[in-house]
């Protein structure tokens, strides 16, 4: 009989209730009994996955915060086993941009069990930090600096864990009403660099944040290319301009634009390419997938096509 492995953060979910709806969930859909895995501080969630791939399970299910399904996402990169999602965070982000729910517990279980299998392209963020230190990091959302930055390093955990994706708000305030400007040197696949100040640069591989806005209307996670955003500045008329981009989600994917498309008077530039590198020649804090990385002189985004297959309703 098929097993699945159950990799939860044990500070994220309500354990006896995750249990009881798994359990229905296995007996529902003819799957044995599921192997339990809890991640914690000491001990890697890739050294978890390697456990749970040991014991010869079929399927791997996520039940944490956005952190805990990027890691195990991370793990199960090129293994060939699924990855079931069971969104117990903040901002669910890989989840909300998966079309998952967010709310029912049951439905993803169900999901996770016995859903279509989708291939995932996956983001993979190398860096240089301004103290030498170089390291590479997988992501399946969004990396990138700027306000996304702004936001991981200036939400209170406490606020977070209370008022949910309202926490976000205030860091996001503060930094759209910064000025500053990072300069950097960036070329799309290969091409000829391109000098700018930029406010906020962010590469994506979904394109829904918190609140549902689509920040990357194009963005699919299995077309084989990373979307890009460079914002200017998130002052004055470039703000009104920026916040003209952004809608509510709406449907599976809004028209594509030109590309690349550049707004007419500079605000911001939106395309689409398979590697993206970049000099920061003032060196600026780093995220991925809602991970603070660090302080940044050099970065490369790249794309691993189909690297993960991941359970989504059929």
């Amino acid at each position: 009989m098929r097993r699945a492995a159950i990799v939860y953060n044990p500070i994220r979910v309500d354990l006896a209730r995750l249990r009881r709806t798994v359990a229905t969930g296995e007996s529902k859909t003819g799957w044995g009994e599921s192997l339990w895995f809890a991640t914690s501080l000491e001990r890697p969630t890739s050294d978890v996955v390697a456990d749970a791939m040991r014991a010869g399970v079929e399927l791997v299910i996520a039940a944490g915060g956005d952190g805990t399904v990027s890691e195990t996402a991370s793990a199960l990169r090129l293994r060939g086993v699924p990855l079931g999602i069971l969104p117990c965070g903040t901002a669910n982000l890989l989840a909300r941009n998966l079309r998952l729910p967010l709310n029912n517990l049951g439905a993803a279980v169900r999901i996770a069990f016995s859903g279509a299998d989708r291939a995932m392209d996956v983001g993979v963020l190398d860096y240089r930090l301004v103290d030498g230190t170089a390291g590479a990091r997988p992501f399946f959302v969004m990396a990138g600096f700027g306000l996304d930055a702004d936001m991981v390093s200036g939400t209170d955990p406490l606020a977070k864990k209370r008022f949910g994706w309202l926490a976000y708000v205030n860091p996001i305030l503060r930094s759209a009403n910064r000025r500053s400007r990072a300069a950097i040197t960036y070329a799309l696949d290969g091409g000829l660099p391109i000098a700018s100040r930029l406010h906020t640069l962010v590469v994506g591989n979904c394109g829904t944040v918190t609140a549902g806005l689509r920040l990357l209307p194009t963005a699919e996670i299995d077309d084989g290319l990373l979307d890009v955003l460079a914002v200017r500045s998130l002052w004055g008329r470039d703000r009104a301009r920026f916040l003209g981009w952004l809608t509510p989600y709406q449907g599976p994917r809004r028209p594509v634009p030109p590309e690349p498309r550049t707004e007419p008077h500079g605000a911001f530039r939106y395309t689409t390419a398979r590697t993206i590198t970049v000099d920061l020649h003032d060196a600026v804090a780093i995220q991925a997938d809602g991970d603070l990385i660090g302080t940044a002189v050099w970065a490369e985004f790249a794309l691993d096509p189909g690297a993960v297959t991941v359970r989504v309703a059929g």
